[in-house]
């Protein structure tokens, strides 16, 4: 089984999903039986906006309006264990999303009535993307720069998209990003 993801061989995703490929290619290539993960965006890189929400700042938003199928990571593992104990989804790529293609800014982290956050966005300029990626995140030039090649790719719009995988395999529709937010609300709750 390869973790892999959305966009991987497409060349406006650069050099990220060009080592997808690779992966998908050596499991592909193996010999042995295979199933691969395409995730869209994990709703759990939301945590990752928490501090800022709590103190009641803008999150960075690195991505402008592109939307993006966000899905819960407790489907992707769901998923994975589905494949891996049914031999019938073998030789197979799934894209798995949830059930709408949202933007950052159309995500507040949970219901303001029920956590209290405040919720609002600031959009970073490529060059202040890179920076934030830099010092805040840690990233060197080179992981700064395929990252930044992965958010334009969703903010022109090549990760705006929804499929059935999830409700296929596991034969209920996907959890929404507003159910996962839901679940993770004491995370986001002003002190």
């Amino acid at each position: 089984m390869k973790l892999s993801a959305v966009g991987t061989g497409d060349p406006e995703v650069g050099r990220f999903g060009g080592r997808h490929q690779d992966g998908e290619r050596a499991v592909r290539e193996s010999g042995g039986a295979w199933t691969v993960l395409r995730p869209s965006s994990f709703a759990s890189d939301s945590l990752g906006w928490a501090a800022a929400v709590r103190a009641g700042e803008p999150v960075p938003n690195l991505t402008g309006d592109g939307a993006s199928g966000v899905i819960d990571p407790h489907e992707i593992a769901e998923v994975a264990v589905a494949a891996l104990l049914d031999a019938g989804h073998g030789g197979r790529t799934y894209t798995l999303t949830g059930p709408e293609a949202i933007s950052v800014p159309a995500r507040p982290p949970s219901s303001p009535r029920s956590s209290g956050a405040r919720w609002g966005t600031r959009d970073l300029t490529p060059d202040e993307a890179r920076t934030f990626l830099r010092t805040v995140w840690g990233f060197d030039d080179t992981r700064a720069g395929d990252a930044l090649a992965g958010m334009r790719y969703v903010r022109d719009g090549g990760n705006a998209l929804v499929t059935e995988d999830v409700p296929r395999v596991l034969g209920r529709p996907a959890r929404s990003f507003r159910q996962w937010a839901e679940d993770h609300q004491g995370a986001f709750r002003a002190a």
